[in-house]
């Protein structure tokens, strides 16, 4: 009891951090040394059923098969010789057989006795040695080498004498050396006594190094109980102290918050007035923030009236001055006067399209429809065609199918007219380029449909990708472009259209044999759109 409480003192002077980190070192070396405990119970059963086995169950085999070849084919075959049930040519070939097959098998255990591993892994013998445990395994007796080595002269004997015999079969002179069939039968016989002696040995030392694995799996286990339990103990003991320093640290929190709620409360009471005061302070500020927002409203929704009325006044200006061309030229024909009439009552129409939509621009209420995908481009393309032949440039449309798109037709129309307007700029200003190409293709997959405005005017420098969209950038000068045409694309896009714009650089045909260095615009539309505005109008 004094050690715990001496021990509960040392850690209440310990940090909280420190004493997390001790437990978490209890806790991974006591895992690791379980661990280790427990690879080393396990491989002392492995190696007692395996190793063990296979080291001297193997030689045993070998010596045993030595004594059955002498004892049969040796032996009995000189008994069938004296006998006479046996022709000599084949009790020659029997015997050199037998020779060669024991030579063989003596060589094979000689060689698994010298090379064969056997003990503990050099690293859990040490580690053991530690508490007291050194597993030492027995080594090879003199006994033992003592009897190989007679072993090896009985058969180098036995060799000597049956070569002779085998002479003298040869030579059908064994019938009057009959002694040398005696003296190689009682020599095998005195080489078997050997051979079984040195297989009582081996089992002598299978039992000894069984006991020393049983040992070792004893001595493992024990230390894996006792290791277990002063991991508990010591665990127990930090959780405890951490546990009691939770303990305090809520009562010191709790005496904190009781001490703030009442520093609180008397704040409440004092700002009642300031926020009195402040209120009436933010209503004039807020008065004077919303003339300012109108007034800015106001500058930016003619500012987008403006950008978007260019192009349409130009084309405008186009066709006044085709008529005045054709008059003087003596070529105005009803048919031309008709043609141009109809595209300036589309212009206008177009224009008067882009009043209504930037009025009802920020109208919650304005209505969505569905409409052609193709129709929207094709207008776009129409509304563009003047100033695209002036600058002589080639704007191609691709699309497999039309495909059916939910929500503002006519800004959608502006959007790209937008896009087509900027690459008209930008191709304008490359005179040296022999082809001056805009392709516009649309396509679909099962989540959205895609519509991809591409012209080879040489891309956009990577420092501007990120600002294109931004409001009021652009890199025209002031008098040409606003640089709100893009951020307008973008807000009509995204926010009425729950859809997304972008742009990147890539490398195109564009139906050409030429690679060209293009920019793309690409507009995605989601498919779904069109039932989650049918679902949101069912749920209002």
């Amino acid at each position: 009891m004094k050690l715990f409480t001496l021990i509960n003192q040392k850690l209440e002077t310990i940090k909280f951090s420190n004493k997390t980190k001790i437990l978490i070192v209890i806790i991974l070396s006591g895992i690791m040394t379980i661990g280790f405990l427990m690879f080393v119970s396990i491989f002392a059963l492995k190696y007692d059923y395996e190793t063990l086995f296979q080291k001297h169950t193997q030689p045993q085999v070998d010596l045993e098969e030595i004594k059955d070849i002498y004892r049969v084919n040796i032996n009995e075959t000189i008994h069938d010789i004296k006998q006479k049930q046996i022709s000599n040519t084949d009790a020659i070939e029997v015997i050199q057989l037998a020779q060669q097959i024991t030579h063989k098998q003596w060589e094979s255990y000689q060689y698994s006795i010298s090379h064969h591993i056997g003990g503990l892994p050099y690293f859990a013998s040490r580690w053991l040695s530690l508490f007291l445990v050194s597993p030492k395994i027995p080594e090879k007796t003199l006994f033992q080498q003592g009897i190989i080595e007679k072993i090896n002269l009985k058969m180098y004997d036995l060799d000597t004498k049956m070569n002779s015999m085998l002479n003298l079969l040869q030579n059908n002179t064994l019938k009057n050396e009959t002694w040398i069939m005696d003296e190689i039968m009682l020599e095998t016989n005195s080489l078997n006594i050997y051979l079984s002696s040195l297989i009582t040995t081996h089992l002598k030392q299978s039992i000894t190094e069984k006991q020393i694995n049983d040992k070792l799996f004893q001595t493992s286990t024990f230390m894996l109980i006792l290791l277990i339990g002063l991991i508990f103990f010591f665990i127990s003991m930090v959780l405890f102290i951490i546990i009691k320093h939770f303990e305090n640290l809520n009562h010191y929190l709790e005496e904190n918050i009781s001490l703030k709620t009442k520093e609180l409360r008397s704040l409440n009471d004092s700002l009642e007035l300031r926020i009195k005061k402040e209120v009436e302070n933010s209503r004039k500020k807020d008065n004077i923030m919303f003339q300012q927002a109108r007034l800015a409203s106001l500058g930016e929704m003619l500012q987008n009236i403006a950008h978007q009325w260019r192009q349409p006044l130009g084309s405008l200006m186009m066709i006044i001055q085709s008529f005045e061309s054709k008059f003087m030229a003596k070529k105005l024909t009803e048919e031309f006067v008709s043609s141009r009439v109809a595209d300036a009552q589309m212009l206008a129409q177009n224009m008067s399209d882009t009043l209504e939509d930037f009025r009802t621009f920020f109208n919650p209420n304005k209505s969505k429809k569905e409409f052609s995908l193709k129709e929207v481009i094709q207008k776009s393309i129409e509304l563009s065609k003047y100033q695209l032949e002036r600058e002589e440039i080639t704007l191609n449309f691709f699309l497999k199918e039309d495909l059916r798109v939910f929500g503002f037709k006519n800004e959608l129309i502006h959007v790209l007219l937008n896009l087509i307007g900027n690459s008209k700029d930008v191709l304008a200003s490359k005179t040296e380029l022999p082809q001056r190409i805009i392709h516009i293709i649309a396509k679909e997959n099962e989540q959205a449909i895609y519509i991809n405005v591409i012209d080879n005017g040489g891309g956009i420098k990577s420092d501007i990708i990120p600002k294109v969209f931004d409001p009021y950038f652009t890199t025209k000068h002031k008098s040409v472009g606003t640089g709100i045409g893009l951020f307008m694309s973008k807000q009509m896009v995204e926010k009425h259209m729950d859809g997304k714009i972008t742009c990147k650089n890539i490398r195109h045909k564009l139906n050409t044999t030429k690679l060209w260095s293009c920019a793309m615009f690409t507009i995605t539309i989601p498919k779904n759109y069109h039932s989650t505005e049918e679902v949101n109008h069912e749920q209002a």
